[in-house]
This record gives C-alpha cells, structure tokens and sequence, in this order.
C-alpha cells in the first residue's frame, strides 16, 4: 500500500511540474499598439532632452551598446555616423554641452509624423520607419525627412539602438501645405 501512495503521489508529482513548466515556456503576447506609443514616446523624450540641453534624460533613451548606431547625411552630400555607445554619447554630450545646456540655443523643435511602419523583429526588438517633417526655427516651413528606429526593449523600457535620419534640406514646405494626417 505504501509503494501504490508512493507511485501516486510521485506521478501527482510529475504532472504539476510539467504543468507549471508549461505556464514558464508559453509565450507573452505582445501588445504590439502599446508598444509602438511606448517606443514613440522614448523617441520624442530623446529628442527634447537633446534640444532642451538635458543630458541625463538624453542618455536614458539610448541603448548603451556597442553596436548602436546613429547615422545622417549633411547638406552637402556628406554623411555621418557615429558607432557604438561610447561615440555617441561622446558626440552627443559635447553638443548639448556646447549648444544647448546653458540654455542660449534652447530649440523647441516643432516635429510631425506620418504613423510609423513597424515591423517587431522579436518581442525586445522592431524596426520603425516614418516621414517626418521637421520645422524652421520660426514654424513656417518644414524639412522632410525620411527616420528609421531599430529599439530595443530592456527592462520593461525601450531603448533607442539605432537612428538613421535623411533629411532633405533644399526643398522646404510651407507650413499649410503638410499633409493633414499628421501627429
């Protein structure tokens, strides 16, 4: 009788271990509408922290990798880019020293967006790629500009890997003439 409970028990035993390594191994559902607002809002936190000299907050919307890229062309056909964390936040922490911390150059960057494409790569990595139209100091007319996102999602949060940001700046647009879908 004691080696039947024994048996019982054991095959109890294995039954909910299997279950509860079942429940472990199933996958989480993303939201994947939640997560495109989230890694938006991280875009726009990095891009008024950078303008409005706040380093701290800057910092925080990267991904300090060393594969994160930031990548642009110039207006004279050049192109730049910087690799890896440690020549980003170097870069990046020279220019808000030198432009914007001391609050002279203060910009507030007047940005619309097209809604972004996103493709979710993984749950903790997409790609997101947009139109972007980018105001003059004065708000009147605006660049266009065609960005691209790869995030990544630690910690709950997702973080800014990679930008590439192609800006065409011979061609501005009145401010009424932007198309009307636009946030």
């Amino acid at each position: 009788m004691k080696y039947c409970f024994f048996l019982l028990s054991l095959w109890f035993f294995t039954i909910a271990c299997r279950q509860s390594g079942n429940r472990a191994t199933t996958p989480v559902r993303l939201d994947t509408t939640l997560a495109i607002r989230q890694m938006i809002n991280t875009i726009d936190q990095e891009t008024r922290s950078f303008f409005a000299g706040d380093y701290n907050s800057w910092a925080n919307t990267w991904a300090h990798d060393s594969q994160a890229m930031q990548g642009w062309n110039n207006s004279d056909g050049t192109f730049d880019a910087a690799i890896g964390w440690e020549n980003i936040d170097r870069q990046g922490k020279t220019w808000i020293e030198q432009y914007y911390k001391n609050g002279e150059h203060v910009i507030h960057l007047s940005v619309k967006r097209e809604k972004p494409a996103a493709r979710f790569l993984t749950e903790n990595t997409a790609f997101l790629t947009w139109k972007q139209y980018n105001a003059d100091s004065l708000n009147r007319t605006f660049f266009l500009s065609q960005e691209t996102r790869l995030m990544q999602r630690s910690d709950d949060q997702w973080k800014i890997l990679t930008v590439l940001s192609l800006w065409d700046t011979k061609h501005k647009i009145p401010s009424d003439s932007l198309p009307k879908n636009l946030y």
